[in-house]
């Protein structure tokens, strides 16, 4: 699909070229007057000297644009001219369902009998015509111990289909913008072939992508309706069909995810309240709702090398936890399930004593459920952490691509994992607590070495 074919999202007509954006951004906080030039370069489609290599991606601009131009939207644009010059780099394979080796592929290697079964049975569900179908999401599957096996699936028809790309809500994010309307049209025809009405997303970013994104800026319309999860548990827990019987009684900080800040904010008031209701007080980080900090995925969106990508990632994900640890609270709390496995291989990787739950999580505990944790959580944080090691130095050797398949070939599926034999020995080497130990150093080292990511200019 060319560019001409989606519609424009970015008002240059409304944008004053005040610079407000980039001037309150919480990453950049670029002084005003360079805030100015820098939104004249990129709607001139000149050299950006911050912001293509600098943002995080989380949305904010939009919110603090006195008019309402979205120049959010027009960074993705910027973005997605880019990617023709210069494709994807090598370490987004793993984040690609349709390329080996990506992160579902590789993670085959370590997931328990009941997670390959919960899966297995996502993955090959059918929606009937009647059934409430509820995405699992590509980064729910990564730890679906977080939802399976709760009360809560009895509702819903789950379904998992990765090379969905939860919508292609991660490469909207990311700026792959005509990548994101071919996926916009496959997910039409998935939809449409089920003939159900009412769809529910496990992340609210992917209510936001078919609600909004899809439409409003891909030209692909769906007739189904779509709401997020956290919608429908506060009802339900409203209504009593979500009984609390074991009331918390804990103090929480909430993680507000960037797709949080679409949709005026609405996402901010149910978590908080379903986290309230569980029985537990809120304490609010530093930085929170409209100007929250991304969880670090975003820093592998503005990618500037190959090689500093998972060091940019984990260096904002720790300002992250330093905000969070700072409250004094008892758990740090997500609703997203693509920050979450982020932010536990950050925990892991710092050391943080913070605890880290999803919100389905909190729920669950509250509704008398028993979670395994924290033992599960950190064993698959190190499954992560072992997976983008590998694939990190695999990629050294690798040259950027373009992404040519949306959906990967069911005869040689990508969750048919071959023996991986260098990643089963940097996994088996992780279970030493002294090489573990070395490891963090390392990798902490190596994040201030090679991170690009530090204050741009000082206020």
């Amino acid at each position: 699909m060319s560019k001409s074919e989606r519609k424009t999202v970015f008002r240059e007509d409304l944008c004053t070229r005040c610079g407000i954006c980039f001037n309150k951004c919480p990453v950049l906080e670029l002084p005003i007057e360079e805030a100015k030039k820098e939104i004249i370069r990129l709607i001139e489609g000149k050299q950006s000297k911050y912001v293509l290599s600098k943002c995080t991606t989380c949305f904010s601009c939009n919110l603090f644009c006195p008019e309402n131009a979205n120049p959010y939207q027009l960074i993705l644009e910027r973005w997605n001219d880019l990617y023709y010059k210069r494709g994807v780099p090598p370490l987004y394979t793993f984040v690609c369902p349709t390329r080996e080796d990506n992160i579902w592929q590789l993670l085959n290697v370590f997931l328990s009998t009941q997670e390959k079964k919960w899966i297995l049975r996502w993955m090959n569900n059918t929606p009937k015509p009647e059934d409430v179908v509820l995405l699992i999401g590509n980064y729910t599957h990564l730890f679906p111990f977080i939802i399976g096996g709760s009360k809560i699936l009895d509702y819903f028809a789950p379904v998992d289909l990765i090379d969905q790309w939860e919508g292609g809500a991660y490469l909207y994010q990311g700026g792959y913008l005509d990548l994101v309307q071919r996926i916009a049209y496959r997910t039409k025809q998935d939809f449409d072939k089920w003939d159900t009405k009412n769809i529910v997303a496990a992340l609210d970013a992917v209510e936001y992508i078919f609600q909004e994104a899809h439409p409003n800026h891909m030209n692909v319309e769906h007739k189904q309706s779509f709401s997020s999860l956290q919608e429908w548990l506060l009802d339900n827990i409203k209504s009593g069909e979500l009984k609390i019987e074991n009331p918390l009684n804990m103090t929480i900080t909430v993680h507000d995810n960037c797709y949080s800040k679409v949709f005026e904010g609405k996402y901010w008031n149910i978590a908080r309240d379903i986290i309230k209701k569980c029985g537990c007080e809120m304490i609010e980080m530093r930085h929170n709702k409209e100007n929250s900090l991304c969880c670090g995925f975003g820093a592998g969106a503005s990618w500037v090398k190959n090689i500093s990508i998972p060091f940019d990632i984990i260096h904002e994900g720790i300002k992250k936890f330093r905000e969070a640890e700072e409250t004094g609270a008892d758990a740090l709390v997500s609703y997203c399930g693509g920050c979450i496995y982020l932010l536990w291989a950050t925990k892991e990787l710092m050391g943080s004593k913070i605890d880290l739950f999803h919100i389905i999580e909190v729920l669950r505990m509250a509704m008398g459920e028993k979670l395994d944790y924290p033992k599960v959580h950190i064993e698959r944080a190190w499954d992560i952490i072992a997976i983008i090691t590998y694939v990190w130095l695999i990629s050294l050797v690798r040259k950027r691509f373009f992404i040519k398949k949306i959906t990967y070939d069911q005869n040689k599926s990508t969750f048919r994992p071959k023996n991986f034999y260098l990643l089963k020995f940097i996994r088996s080497a992780f279970k030493s607590s002294l090489i573990k130990k070395i490891f963090r150093k390392m990798f902490l080292v190596l994040t201030k070495l090679l991170n690009t990511r530090e204050k741009v200019i000082p206020l």
